[in-house]
């Protein structure tokens, strides 16, 4: 399994015999949590932990998803690696985070929550312009008034 950042901070790698993958990026990612970045040092020194850089054309496609299902801009780039990973892989992605688990679904790659739910359902997000009263592409605010957007799961 993939782990992103919500993972080390629930402590699935920490309590389980099992190897894992991760990301340079979400490796970087939980360094400011200094006992789970020991914790994280050691798995990695026993080889319970690899941590592996996804390919360019992975990248690319996970952006792609992302951006075609509407999640993109709530994607950081840790995120993007964790997909472009599971992509690479074609191994599960551990995450409790909605948009990652929304993406992954859009590019075929299973994602498993450990501290929520999970998502409930999954879709494409539509942004719309509550002023103009129009669809617009994914972003923070209206091109054409600068009014914030509001999405909505379809």
């Amino acid at each position: 399994m993939i782990l992103d950042a919500s993972a080390f901070y629930s402590g699935v790698p920490f309590g389980s015999p099992a190897t894992y993958h991760t990301t340079p990026e979400v490796y970087e990612e939980i360094e400011h949590i200094k006992r789970a970045q020991r914790a994280a040092d050691a798995l990695r020194e026993m080889g319970r932990l690899v941590v592996l850089s996804a390919q360019d054309d992975h990248v690319q496609r996970a952006r792609a998803a992302a951006l075609s299902s509407g999640d993109l801009p709530q994607l950081s780039t840790p995120d993007v690696s964790v997909l472009a990973l599971a992509s690479q892989t074609g191994l599960d992605i551990i995450t409790d985070d909605y948009a990652v688990s929304n993406a992954a679904h859009h590019m075929g790659v299973r994602a498993h929550a450990i501290m929520t739910r999970g998502p409930a359902v999954h879709g494409k997000w539509r942004y719309r312009c509550p002023a103009c009263r129009k669809g617009r592409p994914p972003g923070d605010a209206c091109d054409t008034c600068g009014t914030p957007l509001r999405r909505r799961l379809r």
